[in-house]
């Protein structure tokens, strides 16, 4: 993986770039995430940069762009979700706002930890209209967590962490599209077998 351009934003940057390649992501920037945020990581073990400001540097970028998604998804996303509650999807929609109120907490924190499903989460929740307070919470502490994790294996790996963190990625993905498809044939079983209430 070509990860040139990132060092010219450091050696021009410094601290600064670290919160900028992990802010970005949100843009779609051509690197997955645990490589932007190991790669902070790196950078302390091979260069000058202190790790404290750095992971900071690193956590402050990755919790501005969720929270920055979730607005964008407050702000936009519920005339889309108003719009579908007009159509078959009604009750989809009603469905899933009461598995968030039941589990948002978790769901949350979870996601983190799944490629896609972490770009994913903080737009769905804004387009629902999910409490900021408990948003902020438990995806700050869940993304402290995750940030935690990926820049330590960059600092203890700098030579070796994009191979790690290939087959760590792998693992995610495929945990990723195990979890859709166990949601959607659950979904699928509930409507296919409803509950009786009698």
């Amino acid at each position: 993986m070509d990860i040139s351009f990132l060092l010219e934003l450091v050696q021009k940057y410094g601290y600064f770039s670290m919160f900028v390649f992990n802010w970005l992501l949100l843009f779609g920037l051509p690197i997955p995430n645990e490589v932007a945020a190991a790669f902070s990581g790196v950078l302390t073990e091979i260069s000058h940069f202190n790790p404290f400001y750095a992971f900071l540097s690193a956590y402050a970028g990755l919790i501005t762009s969720n929270t920055f998604a979730y607005f964008i998804g407050r702000s936009l996303g519920h005339r889309l979700l108003n719009r579908l509650n007009k159509t078959t999807l009604k009750q989809v929609i009603s469905r899933f706002n009461n598995f968030l109120e039941k589990h948002g907490e978790w769901a949350i924190a979870f996601s983190f930890f799944l490629p896609g499903i972490r770009w994913a989460m903080p737009y769905v929740l804004g387009a629902n209209r999910y409490p900021i307070m408990r948003y902020m919470l438990f995806a700050y502490t869940a993304g402290f967590v995750w940030m935690f994790i990926y820049f330590n294996v960059g600092r203890t790996f700098p030579y070796a962490y994009e191979t790690i963190l290939e087959h760590i990625q792998a693992f995610l993905i495929l945990l990723s599209i195990l979890i859709v498809c166990i949601l959607v044939l659950r979904y699928i079983y509930t409507i296919k077998f409803p509950k009786n209430d009698d």
